[in-house]
This record gives structure tokens, C-alpha cells and sequence, in this order.
């Protein structure tokens, strides 16, 4: 199995191509993105980005040359836009798009992020996106044709329990662990745990926007994590919280399956999402509002013996469930499979 996969070369984008690498898919990576000018970011969110998309057609049209694949597949998409997506065709006779965000909601709250997106969306064979409730007449309403949702996912090599050396956990050791991105809400959340007694540590970007930063200050470690040290960070806490953004009305998140793929206890919110991948009190703890986080986080600070057991036994769930990266790659290829004895190739 050729396939050309089109996305991010770094963070999870970057795990989930080499997942297909492990599973035997022949993957040739390119970024999107190395085609763009700087500040493309600001332009797309604020402009739509005219003419993003034949720049990022042009450039792949450069890197693949006359090469062919049995599957392309883009991951997030948000810059692959209809002539970008014919490039890709001729080297490619099945386009499958990967979301992990959610480009559906209408109206969108992200500016014109995914206006690139969304004129692509009906033109590929089979979009994936992020269970949700509602998600599916989302994804129909702005013109998915073949759809399936999936729940997030972890990575088998970068999501697993770590032995920290010494030097390790002086650095990374916490009791109780955020490791994301402030958002409107966030600050104020982290501020109530804090007033409440919670050990806290905060590792992640843009938190000195929060207006409660002064009192947030002395627990932010650092700025933003990934890779080896984003499970570093997880794996040197007791406790990590896993928040999610309301605006992409989420009910789960990456971290949802990672920190409990990591070995950690992790403390949620109390969802449907949640309580259907874990069993309160027995593989996650989860809470409603900080106040209830905060006394949770304490209780199981306070019990270690309960806090490994649900350490633990989250982690055994993580497999029960499904929610890694390389069953998540044989998935899609089955899905290929499925497209390919229905006659999807012919378009």
C-alpha cells in the first residue's frame, strides 16, 4: 500500500503517519505547509486566505512529479483546497480527509479558518471526523459525502508509560498537571483550583493572556510541550487534567485517551463521552466545575494506593477501547477497502 500522506510534519499529525509507516503502508510525508509564506496562519483566519490553495497545489505538484499511490490521505486540510485536492487526485485515486478538529459547526468560531476546507470537503471520498454530538449533520451540512467519526486517539510509541531518570523528574515531577493552551475560561478555572489547595502545574502557551495570570504565574513551568516532553510532563504528575474547548463542543479530547495511555490518573469532566470510555472512580475521575475537580484532585492526593489503581486500570481501558493511532490507520484503510469493492474509485 502506497500512500501519500498530506499533513503536518510535526506533533500528532506527524504520529499518525508514521503509525501507517508501522503497519506496513509505504508513506511518502509531505507538509502543506512548507509551500506558504509566513504569517499564512494570520492570513487564512483573518482573509480566508486567497491563494493558499494554488500555492499549496503548485508545491505539491513539485514534490510528488509523476509518482502514484494507492490512497492519499490529508490530515486536517485546513490550506487543501479544490486545486490542491487535483493535484492530488492524479496521483492518487482514493482522497480520505482527517480532522481531528471540528471545521463543521455553523457558524464557525474560528474566523475563516477552514473556509479552504470547507470548499474542499465534497470532493473527497471519505471524511473523518471527531465524534461529537450532532457531528454527523455536521459534516453532511457542508457537504461530506462518505463520513465516519472516531474517538481521539493516543500514539503507541509516544503515549506510554515512562521510567523519568533523576534529572527528569527534577524537572517534569508535579502533583496535579495541565499541559495545554489558555483559552477564555481556562484562566479563571485554573485560578479556582489554585484558591482551593490544588498543587498545581501548568505547562502550555498563551497563558499570559489570562487575566488572572498574576495568581496563575508561580504554577506555570513553561511554555509549550510536545513530543517527548508533552509525556514527560504527564508522566512526572499524579493527577492530570484533561479540560476540554467548549467551543469546538467537544465531550472528549486527545488527552482523553493520552494520559491514561501514559499511565496517569487522569481527572476529566464528567460527560457522555467520558463515562462511556471509562468507568468513574475505577479508570478516571471526573468532575463537575472546579470546585468538584479540586476536591477530587485532593482525595486521590491524598490516596495513593486508589490513585495508582486508577492509573492503572485506565491504562488497561485504553487498550479495551481502541483509542490508538495505529487502530485508527487500519481503520481508515479498511475503510479504503470497503470504498474500492463499492466502486468508490470511480468518480
Amino acid at each position: 500500500m502506497k500512500l501519500l500522506y498530506v499533513g503536518a510534519d510535526s506533533g500528532t499529525s506527524l504520529q499518525r503517519a508514521a503509525a501507517f509507516g508501522r503497519i506496513g503502508a509505504d508513506v511518502l510525508h509531505l507538509s502543506p505547509y512548507t509551500h506558504l509564506p509566513s504569517h499564512w496562519a494570520l492570513w487564512l483566519n483573518r482573509a480566508g486566505g486567497p491563494g493558499i490553495d494554488h500555492l499549496v497545489a503548485e508545491g505539491l505538484s513539485r514534490r510528488i512529479g509523476g509518482q502514484r499511490f494507492d490512497l492519499a490521505l490529508v490530515d486536517c486540510g485546513d490550506v487543501i483546497g479544490p486545486a490542491a485536492l487535483n493535484v492530488i487526485r492524479k496521483a492518487a485515486p482514493v482522497i480520505v480527509n482527517y480532522n481531528a478538529d471540528n471545521p463543521f459547526l455553523d457558524p464557525s468560531p474560528e474566523r475563516r479558518r477552514w473556509s479552504i476546507f470547507h470548499r474542499a470537503l465534497p470532493h473527497y471520498d471519505l471524511a473523518i471526523g471527531v465524534r461529537r454530538d450532532g457531528i454527523e449533520a455536521m459534516m453532511a451540512g457542508r457537504g461530506a459525502g462518505r463520513i465516519d467519526t472516531i474517538w481521539q486517539c493516543a500514539d503507541e510509541l509516544a503515549h506510554r508509560p515512562l521510567s523519568l531518570t533523576q534529572e527528569e523528574r527534577h524537572r517534569w515531577s508535579s502533583e496535579v498537571v495541565f499541559v495545554g493552551t489558555w483559552m477564555p475560561g481556562r484562566g479563571a478555572f485554573m485560578a479556582r483550583l489554585i484558591e482551593k489547595g490544588v498543587p498545581l502545574a501548568i505547562h502550555g502557551p498563551r497563558w499570559q493572556r489570562a487575566p488572572e495570570y498574576r495568581l496563575l504565574r508561580p504554577s506555570i513551568r513553561s511554555g509549550h510541550v510536545e513530543g517527548a516532553d508533552y509525556t514527560r510532563a504527564i508522566a512526572g504528575a499524579k493527577i492530570a487534567l484533561a479540560l476540554l474547548n467548549g467551543a469546538n463542543a467537544d465531550l472528549h479530547t486527545t488527552r482523553s485517551a493520552e494520559i491514561p495511555a501514559i499511565g496517569t490518573a487522569m481527572c476529566a469532566p464528567r460527560t457522555a463521552h467520558h463515562q462511556q470510555l471509562y468507568r468513574q472512580g475505577e479508570e478516571a475521575a471526573f468532575f463537575d466545575g472546579p470546585d468538584d475537580c479540586a476536591e477530587t484532585c485532593k482525595q486521590l492526593l491524598a490516596d495513593d494506593d486508589r490513585r495508582r489503581k486508577i492509573a492503572d486500570a485506565g491504562h488497561r481501558r485504553t487498550f479495551a477501547n481502541g483509542t490508538y493511532n495505529q487502530v485508527l490507520a487500519h481503520r481508515i484503510l479498511e475503510q479504503v477497502a470497503d470504498l474500492r469493492r463499492a466502486g468508490g474509485e470511480a468518480r
